[in-house]
Formats: structure tokens, C-alpha cells, sequence
């Protein structure tokens, strides 16, 4: 089973580095969802961004309940959702 990674950036050199991190790290089953923040914000994302209070870039959700702050550590990663 997959799980649902949400990451919201802002085309930042960190926000690639935790986009990279993550598709090097995540199985192939997983759902990937990036919410850019340079662009327009449409209404459903702001409802993400209100949702899970999200004030700085890069954020990750993990299946809606776990949030990594900046880039994550791929063991953090792989410790959540048991890799």
C-alpha cells in the first residue's frame, strides 16, 4: 500500500531539494501531490494550507498526519511510513 505525500514549495533551492529527497526515497506506489506556491493559489490549496497550518516552505505531509518542516531526513521518511 502507498502512501500520500503533499508538499508545499516555492521553486526555492531548498524546495528542490525535499522534492528530490522524497522521489529518491518513496516507493513507486505512493501518491505524490506538490502544491507550488509561486503560482496563483487556488482555492483548494488554500484550504491544504489552512488545513495543516502551513507558514513555511518546503512543508511535507505524510497520509495527512505527519509534517516535516525544510528537508527531511530520508531515514525520517522511511521511519514513517516503515520502508
Amino acid at each position: 500500500m502507498g502512501h500520500k505525500f503533499e508538499i508545499f514549495t516555492a521553486g526555492c533551492v531548498l524546495c528542490k531539494s525535499a522534492i528530490e529527497i522524497l522521489k529518491n526515497t518513496i516507493s513507486e506506489k505512493s501518491e505524490f501531490v506538490e502544491y507550488n506556491l509561486q503560482n496563483p493559489i487556488q482555492e483548494d490549496t488554500q484550504e491544504k494550507i489552512n488545513k495543516y497550518e502551513i507558514k513555511v516552505v518546503p512543508s511535507i505531509i505524510v497520509d495527512e498526519k505527519h509534517k516535516f518542516i525544510g528537508i527531511p531526513k530520508p531515514e525520517d521518511i522511511k521511519k514513517i511510513v516503515g520502508i
